[in-house]
């Protein structure tokens, strides 16, 4: 005998929980999917009982079925971050919930009994060691970098760019000619992320001086930048866009610039992949770089005034 998978009443009430966070929170899809899967696997726990039935027990009974979940890709027991998330966004539900017609006979303390424990909480939030390079690793690896083609410069100009500002893989991917503005009022190059172009963090309009005395750094920018305007590139073009590889009528290899962003994180990956073992270095995630940097300056006796 087949399983129920799902109860109809408890999905009208989920329906209209995840319309209250779209539209009444402002909450994204990725978030509402997260709290879909986590009330999901709370009503798996209970055997898709109405959510009407709710009592100490079933939260009791969520969190022993979390701690003994496996995670599917390496049979490991699920992380801290994942059972306090889970849990979390079943108590918000419930707490939600206990406003709704015909649920108020939960009681607010209950719901509560999903909360985690000090330890669990802790080793939730807990942060591994970041693996980072040395700053000067980060700048022979891109003066060594190749500039012979429109592939090269524009590889070259990437991982400039991320040494300078150090935004997110997705600002990175998602940046436009127009980001790259000289301030005057500051009298620096600046990637300005505007939130309708690029894609930032909670949608922020975030602006990044760059960093440093290192013309030659700031160049490969730059130089890149007047390369691709005199290409014919507009302020609403991608800064790093797409270059597919051709052949001519006679069967040469030419690279064909389009007008498109880079499709793939994985490709940005690639691309420092490629750089750093070029100069013998292990791979470490763009995002490092904003710990090489902070560390490096830590070291120096202007230290206050760098972090700051």
């Amino acid at each position: 005998m087949k399983k129920t998978q799902y109860n109809r009443k408890n999905e009208i009430i989920k329906t209209q929980f995840f319309d209250m966070l779209e539209h009444a929170k402002g909450r994204d899809p990725k978030t509402i999917n997260s709290h879909a899967k986590a009330i999901h696997e709370f009503e798996k726990s209970t055997g898709f009982c109405d959510f009407k039935t709710f009592d100490i027990k079933q939260a009791h009974r969520y969190k022993d079925h979390l701690t003994n979940k496996r995670n599917e890709r390496t049979g490991e027991p699920i992380s801290k971050s994942y059972l306090r998330n889970y849990t979390t966004h079943v108590r918000q539900f419930f707490e939600w919930l206990i406003n709704q017609k015909g649920y108020k006979s939960i009681k607010y303390d209950d719901v509560q009994h999903f909360n985690i424990t000090r330890n669990d909480r802790n080793r939730a939030s807990a942060t591994a060691y970041q693996d980072s390079y040395e700053v000067s690793e980060i700048i022979s690896t891109i003066r060594q970098m190749p500039n012979t083609n429109e592939s090269e410069m524009r590889n070259k100009a990437l991982i400039s760019l991320n040494f300078l500002t150090t935004p997110r893989i997705s600002a990175l991917q998602s940046s436009r000619m127009g980001s790259i503005k000289y301030i005057k009022h500051v009298s620096a190059w600046a990637f300005v992320q505007n939130p309708n172009w690029v894609d930032t963090k909670y949608a922020r309009t975030i602006t990044a001086y760059f960093i440093g005395d290192l013309q030659d750094i700031y160049d490969n920018v730059l130089n890149w930048h007047n390369y691709l305007t005199e290409k014919g590139f507009t302020e609403k073009d991608p800064l790093f866009p797409k270059i597919i590889p051709s052949f001519n009528s006679e069967g040469c290899q030419i690279l064909n610039l389009e007008k498109e962003l880079i499709k793939s994180q994985s490709t940005i990956r690639i691309i420092f992949q490629k750089a750093f073992e070029g100069n013998e270095l292990p791979y470490y995630k763009p995002h490092s770089f904003r710990h090489a940097l902070v560390r490096h300056a830590m070291q120096s006796d202007q230290s206050p005034l760098l972090i700051s």
